[in-house]
């Protein structure tokens, strides 16, 4: 049964050490350009969109970068079970009913981190990246370093750590295999094209 959406603001202690990047440190990180990132952003959030009962995270480094998003995450809002907002608060956006603002310090590593997941049923995707120079939030992070994976067993175990972060229990998501299959796909198809049209 879906956990009813919660519009809180979350400050908590136990994200003052979490990572999204750390457990991927490991990997090879090939992404570099800004505008790669950005189209990939966007083809994860659209797959979050278009599969029923996705959650999605971003992070927003400040949270003056979200208000750019604002009008498209109010519409992820409408169809995503859950949305997670992660940001300094440089400014205090209103956030619509559906989006979990998750505020972090200027001391904390997610501050320096761009993160796009999304989790559901059907779905597995995420970007993780990180500003190189560890730039203060209200600088203008210009070098990143990151990936991107469909990979579900670890999508799933990064996930389940955000949640015990915020102390909350991470939904259930009985996943289908088949069709986390061909969603994956579709991203990745769509990725594709977005870089053709960029070139």
């Amino acid at each position: 049964m879906e956990q009813p959406c919660d519009r809180s603001v979350i400050s908590v202690g136990k994200l003052e050490d979490f990572s999204f990047v750390r457990p991927f440190k490991d990997q090879h990180m090939a992404l570099h350009s800004r505008s790669v990132m950005l189209a990939l952003s966007h083809v994860i959030e659209q797959a979050a969109e278009d599969n029923p009962d996705t959650r999605l995270i971003a992070t927003f480094q400040r949270l003056g970068l979200y208000q750019r998003q604002a009008e498209r995450y109010q519409r992820l809002a409408n169809r995503c079970p859950q949305v997670f907002v992660l940001g300094f608060p440089d400014v205090r956006p209103e956030m619509p009913a559906g989006i979990t603002l998750v505020t972090l310090e200027a001391t904390w590593p997610l501050v320096h981190e761009w993160v796009v997941i999304a989790w559901g049923p059907t779905c597995t995707a995420a970007l993780i990246a990180y500003d190189v120079e560890r730039r203060a939030p209200e600088e203008r992070s210009r070098h990143f370093r990151g990936l991107w994976t469909t990979q579900s067993d670890q999508i799933d175990a990064v996930v389940r750590a955000f949640y015990a972060a915020l102390q909350q229990p991470a939904p259930v998501i009985n996943r289908d295999s088949r069709a986390t299959y061909w969603t994956n796909t579709s991203i990745q198809k769509a990725l594709r094209a977005r870089l053709r049209a960029m070139r």
